[in-house]
């Protein structure tokens, strides 16, 4: 039998793929770049802006008050008589930003909650809170009074403020901001409260205390 002579390469054709690995080739390529970008966003998703709270306490804002409340008597000015009303919840404790929160007190503006003011349980626990909400929130603004330090964070329509030092424990406010403007507006202003650059006037007054 002949043997046959061997087939020889043809020029320019040796490193060419079989029909169809070009198109393989390529879909390989996008699903895999696919892949990556589905990564990409998953990871921008992730370490996006942390939601505000939206309440405290197992309440959220915009509800009414639940049962086992204990109602404030608190004065007040004609133009909020009968719309703003103050409630406790005497020994509820949370734990938000990894600090204790406790005593709520509870603001209601016709009827709905706008503002949650807490003491913390530990006042060890003020620069810790103060890190976390920076972390989550961005820098504060802060200012420092003659008794007493506050900060203010804000997270769309959600404000955050931290009172330290002073006569009394450490708090936390978390409030409805444009709600609570429109209180602190119609409240009279405390002596040495806080305008301009500060944290917003009414912070004592949203939380039942007299001016």
């Amino acid at each position: 039998m002949p043997t046959l002579p061997p087939t020889a390469p043809l020029a320019g054709n040796a490193a060419v793929p079989p029909k169809g690995c070009n198109r393989l080739a390529r879909l390989t390529g996008q699903a895999v770049a696919g892949g990556l970008a589905l990564c990409l966003l998953a990871l921008v998703a992730c370490s996006g802006p942390v939601p505000a709270p939206g309440g405290l306490f197992g309440l959220t804002f915009g509800d009414g008050p639940p049962a086992g409340l204990v109602a404030q008597t608190v004065p007040l000015p004609a133009g909020l008589s009968g719309r703003l009303a103050f409630f406790t919840a005497p020994g509820r404790r949370e734990t938000a930003w990894e600090a204790v929160l406790a005593d709520p007190v509870l603001a209601y503006y016709e009827g709905r909650l706008f503002s949650i003011d807490a003491v913390l349980a530990d006042a060890a626990a003020v620069p810790g809170l103060r890190r976390r909400l920076t972390r989550d929130y961005g820098s504060p603004h802060c200012r420092d009074l003659a008794r007493q330090a506050a900060c203010l964070w804000q997270a769309g329509e959600v404000e955050m403020i931290l009172e330290s030092g002073g006569d009394g424990p450490a708090r936390l406010m978390v409030r409805h901001r444009q709600t609570a403007g429109a209180v602190a507006a119609a409240m009279p202003q405390a002596p040495g409260g806080v305008r301009g650059d500060g944290p917003p006037d009414g912070t004592a007054a949203v939380r039942g205390e007299a001016p």
